[in-house]
């Protein structure tokens, strides 16, 4: 039998990610997983520098969007930590999102599950999780979001 022991759920935070969540607590706790880590990842904008200071405040635009992130994700994972028989962890990363997955999913993870569609529902519809599921090197679970 195929053992899932670790899953990655990269989420954006939309209703889409948190149905993905969902599902990977699901199999998850069907499969006998050691570990579920959702992923957020955050694309600097490429003109805007991420170490400008925002007027006003201390943190440097990078910090801001990753303390807002964090807090984010520090919401999500309250819903679900402490009532599982696994470890739920949160991660967050910066850079092009389907890169930045692709690599941490070569960490060695036997399973994804996202979303098809985000938070940035425009053209690029569905661009990061075709090409996740193109080139992972692991099993992708895709759920179909209405829009």
């Amino acid at each position: 039998m195929i053992a899932i022991n670790k899953i990655l759920v990269p989420v954006d935070f939309s209703a889409c990610s948190r149905l993905a969540l969902e599902y990977a607590i699901h199999f998850g706790t069907r499969l006998g997983a050691r570990a579920i880590d959702v992923l957020h990842v955050w694309e600097p904008l490429r003109h805007l520098d991420p170490g400008a200071r925002l007027q006003g405040r201390e943190e440097t635009l990078g910090e801001f969007v990753q303390s807002q992130a964090g807090q984010a994700m520090k919401e999500l994972l309250e819903h679900v930590e402490g009532t599982l028989s696994f470890e739920v962890h949160g991660r967050l990363e910066s850079g092009a999102p389907h890169t930045s997955i692709l690599h941490v999913a070569a960490e060695g993870y036997d399973l994804i599950v996202m979303g098809t569609r985000g938070e940035a529902q425009d053209v690029k519809l569905g661009s990061t999780a075709q090409r996740v599921v193109r080139y992972a090197g692991c099993p992708v679970l895709t759920m179909r979001c209405e829009g």
